[in-house]
């Protein structure tokens, strides 16, 4: 169907009245709309101001059915400020100007609202959508429910997310009014009635084309619309548990609220929730647009999707139920199980794994459970039995499906997490090594050969992803690991920062608390988080995506003892203890399944203030050392301002220190390079320098604090070695430097730099 184009629509318009103009229920649904708008417009004020008449209003049928429009409205009936508004809407005078008669419409609407809020708990919409139609026939249409509204201006080419719903009604008919002339209907058939009753018929046709995203379609009554669920293999898998619930959700969306870029958002989302790492705060928004269906992303904008712009209007969840219940595997199958009868939440929490085999822990389902009760949806009658809310029935009567599930196939995210193959990469779908190179920052040189190897051995067990990098300081470890995380996502999925955890190991950590949080001493009910245990869990509930950790400097502690519960898990597949208690506390279940999406990068430097890896942690990882540097290919020569001699000279120099020292691995990396390149610029740029003073300064604080060692020939080579180079170029302030360590390694046995 074109709507856009005068003949598409024309057309559309001709089949969807052919379709209908036989059939009884067309014929009594005329009939029934001309009745009801022929009363209200005849009725005298005291009959309007009536009980009974009220009733009528709302709860009559004959403009729409509505199947969803399930909030009571009893307590409206009688209350005479809101039919003072009715009554003005009913007597407007049409005549007017149309930009003046919208906006007072608009404004009455809003004014209903506003006194409906003051007197119950949730605003009927749907029904209030069916009184205004039937008191200003000619400024709205037969469509009561919003997102069928929003779909068919969509089509026709005249909505937006940001329009509020009057306006939406009047740009639909004002398209119609361009075409109506021209379709086809009998000289005897109500002009007027056929512009009200148009735009159901033709979203009643939408139907029939393609409906993905579409979370409702045409019900069998006129007006009527039911839910499109979408099927199992098709949803979002399970919902991101939120701090603070529902308050934190339209806290977040509020900023939306005329758009933003993502930067901004982020800080927004940051500032609500200052716990939360850079990676959670990127799955907050990308569970704001996927799982609540409230935002949308054009590019680094983000705006309000229809559902968000009303649901932000309304604070009601009502306004969201149409996507929690076709788009979230597992919102449906926990309400419907509900419904049949009071669970305990133990087991709801195991059947509710039965929806997804990728569930292994209590995490989602938990999760879940905890937004149903966020949403008053469901509660726990008597201990941990949990029971359906009267609005949690509501939604419940919406489900005419059986809920779905997932199979335990070979193409479910279970099987692509723990099925044996040769390239596990493949099975999260990742890239290439050479997509992999490409996507790595181009300041940063590294060989296809040693992303190869780290992603060979990344990838080598289907669970157990680990991997130390062992050699030299200052040549890249961190960088290579923290790169390698965020090139095997694209920059679409949420954002890099999502993918990566550089966590710098401290001194101090001797257990397992630093990583996995534990629960507060003095208050048992608070659990204190980590940056490592968020991330951990975004990896359990996001199984199709690899998530990387780098513990950088971690033998700074000992990782036997910290990482002991990791290396448990990840070596026998068992689940992650995380506290001792039965219940959750505050989100956190007390176990996970060890994620096999999660990649473990480990970087260790072994110097005296480091410790030793013991043989549990080699038996799990695979170790790469680097300690070969290739000065030539250090990216800052191409970008230093130096003059071309001092570069090329200053070049040469580090050169043959690294080869004189490479034998005894005291040579330095490409962070000292940097330094070196950077001091010997500022000296020169403040003047009072010049070219060798600086590089023999230079050298003397980065490179020369690291000669250390006892009596050999090698290391007596090398200090001989190095003298000769800082002879060579003058440095005498090295050169002698060097001299006085090897005087000491030949009449103490052993030199050090600091003595």
């Amino acid at each position: 169907m074109d709507l856009k184009s005068d003949v598409g629509l024309i057309e559309s318009a001709n089949r969807a009245l052919a379709a209908h103009r036989s059939q009884a229920s067309y014929t009594s649904w005329t009939a029934d709309l001309r009745a009801r708008i022929d009363e209200a417009r005849q009725v005298s004020e005291s009959s309007f101001r009536s009980e009974t008449f009220q009733r009528e209003l709302w709860e009559s049928e004959a403009i729409s059915a509505t199947g969803l429009g399930f909030v009571p409205t009893s307590e409206l009936w009688s209350d005479q400020e809101l039919v003072d508004i009715f009554w003005h809407v009913r007597n407007l005078d049409t005549s007017m100007a149309a930009d003046a008669l919208t906006k007072e419409l608009a404004r009455s609407w809003d004014a209903a609202i506003a006194r409906i809020r003051k007197l119950v708990s949730r605003v009927p919409r749907l029904k209030l959508a069916r009184v205004f139609a039937t008191l200003q026939p000619s400024n709205f249409t037969t469509l009561a429910n919003g997102e069928a509204l929003v779909q068919l201006a969509r089509e026709l080419g005249v909505g937006k997310a940001s329009d509020q719903k009057v306006v939406l009604h009047q740009r639909i008919l004002d398209r119609l009014d361009a075409v109506l002339s021209k379709v086809e209907s009998p000289a005897d058939e109500d002009r007027s009635l056929l512009r009200l009753k148009l735009p159901w018929l033709l979203f009643e046709r939408l139907a029939d084309g393609p409906t993905a995203g579409v979370t409702v379609v045409a019900g069998e009554k006129p007006g009527d619309v039911q839910l499109h669920p979408l099927p199992a293999n098709r949803r979002r898998r399970g919902m991101l548990a939120i701090a603070g619930g529902l308050p934190s959700v339209l806290a977040m969306i509020q900023f939306v609220k005329d758009g933003c870029s993502r930067v901004d958002f982020q800080e927004h989302v940051r500032s609500i929730n200052p716990k939360l790492a850079p990676g959670s705060v990127n799955t907050n928004i990308n569970a704001l647009i996927a799982e609540w269906g409230v935002l949308t992303a054009e590019g680094d904008r983000l705006t309000l999707t229809p559902r968000g712009a009303t649901f932000l209007e309304s604070e009601d969840p009502d306004d969201v139920s149409d996507w929690l219940l076709t788009q979230i595997l597992g919102f449906d199958n926990a309400l419907y199980l509900l419904k049949e009868q009071p669970r305990e939440q133990k087991a709801l929490i195991s059947e509710l794994q039965l929806v997804n085999p990728g569930w292994t822990s209590n995490f989602a389902p938990t999760a879940m459970i905890t937004w149903l009760r966020s949403l008053g949806l469901a509660d726990y009658a008597s201990g941990r039995t949990l029971s359906l809310t009267t609005r949690g029935n509501e939604w419940a009567g919406r489900i005419q499906w059986v809920p779905g599930r997932l199979d335990a196939t070979p193409n479910s995210a279970v099987a692509k997490s723990t099925t044996a193959d040769s390239d596990s990469a493949e099975q999260f779908g990742r890239s290439s090594v050479r997509q992999l190179v490409a996507a790595f920052p181009t300041d940063l040189i590294f060989s296809e050969q040693v992303i190869a190897q780290l992603h060979a051995a990344l990838w080598s067990h289907t669970r157990r992803h680990f991997v130390v990098l062992t050699g030299l300081s200052g040549s890249g470890k961190t960088q290579l690991a923290r790169s390698y995380g965020r090139a095997l996502w694209s920059e679409e999925e949420m954002g890099v920062e999502g993918s990566t955890l550089v966590l710098p190991v401290q001194p101090g950590w001797h257990d397992p608390t630093a990583l996995l949080g534990h629960v507060n001493p003095f208050s048992p009910e608070r659990y204190v988080r980590t940056r490592f245990l968020n991330f951990l869990l975004n990896a359990v509930r996001d199984p199709e995506r690899p998530y990387t950790v780098v513990l950088d400097e971690m033998n700074l502690s000992h990782p036997e003892q910290y990482f002991a519960p990791l290396l448990s898990a990840m070596e026998t597949g068992d689940q992650i203890e995380l506290h001792s208690q039965d219940e959750d506390i505050e989100e956190i279940p007390p176990s996970v399944a060890y994620p096999s999406n999660l990649l473990i990068i480990g970087t260790v430097n072994m110097d005296e203030t480091t410790h030793g890896l013991s043989d549990k942690v080699l038996d799990r990882a695979s170790v790469i050392e680097f300690w070969h540097i290739d000065t030539d290919r250090f990216p800052g020569w191409s970008t230093s301002k130096l003059e071309s001699e001092h570069l090329k000279a200053l070049q040469s120099l580090l050169k043959g220190l690294s080869a004189a020292l490479t034998p005894v691995r005291l040579h330095f990396g490409w962070r000292t390079i940097s330094d070196v390149l950077g001091y010997v610029s500022a000296a020169l740029a403040g003047g009072a320098l010049d070219f060798d003073t600086a590089v023999d300064q230079a050298v003397y604080a980065k490179i020369l604090p690291k000669l250390r060692g006892e009596d050999n020939q090698r290391l007596r080579k090398a200090l001989d070695e190095t003298a000769a180079v800082l002879e060579l170029r003058k440095l005498s302030m090295s050169a002698s430097k060097v001299t006085e360590l090897a005087d000491d390694l030949a009449r103490l046995g052993s030199a050090r730099f600091w003595r």
